[in-house]
């Protein structure tokens, strides 16, 4: 009998090999009542990810066993699930996915090309940013705040940076960069954020590092 996994990993896509895969996961009975949950990230290589239930009560770890009994074997970022919780060995774990809601995950756009503005404010004629086919947000609206990038992927052009005050985790698109002159982030960078409420929760409107 192969010997408990080790600790599961919150801060992002995980970098350790040989954890999960669609066969190794524990057998996990639900215990609680069907509640929805959204996809925080997924890795199908590795078999196994995180989701945030709706209720509040935070992190789920969700093993692509569970997954493939819904007849699915990979869930985007975003996409809302049906599940049933159970307690795995190392806490809270998805026991069964009852349904799977894409058209909720966050999509991802292709980055174009286009003019560049410096800094929160920057561009010719003092702001209405436009890149990547985003709508340019309103920075009078936006609240600054400082956090950690908790990951970026650069191919898929989203990532999310972890506020210092605590609370929610702010979407960061690579518009986002564009507009401040960045081209990507790196896990653990220290940032200023210009924060705007998309529609799905706090999103980066623009941001420096350091």
């Amino acid at each position: 009998m192969s010997s408990p996994p080790p600790s599961f990993d919150r801060g992002g896509p995980p970098r350790r090999p040989g954890f999960g895969g669609p066969s190794s996961g524990p057998s996990v009975i639900a215990s609680g009542p069907d509640q929805d949950a959204s996809v925080k990230w997924f890795n199908g290589e590795k078999g196994f990810g995180f989701v945030e239930l709706s209720d509040g009560s935070g992190d789920v770890f969700l093993h692509a066993n569970a997954l493939s009994q819904s007849g699915h074997d990979s869930v985007s970022p975003g996409a809302t699930l049906r599940v049933r919780i159970g307690q795995g060995p190392k806490g809270r774990q998805v026991a069964e996915v009852l349904s799977v809601d894409e058209s909720t995950a966050t999509p991802e756009r292709p980055r174009s090309p286009g003019p560049r503005a410096g800094g929160f404010g920057g561009g010719a004629g003092g702001g209405g940013f436009r890149s990547g086919g985003r709508a340019a947000p309103d920075l009078s609206q936006a609240e600054e705040v400082r956090g950690i990038v908790k990951w970026y992927n650069a191919t898929k052009g989203f990532g999310f940076i972890t506020p210092d005050s605590g609370g929610k985790d702010i979407f960061v698109h690579a518009s986002a960069l564009e507009r401040s002159g960045l081209s990507s982030l790196n896990e653990g960078q220290a940032t200023t954020v210009q924060v705007v409420q998309g529609h799905k929760g706090p999103e980066a409107a623009a941001l420096s590092v350091g």
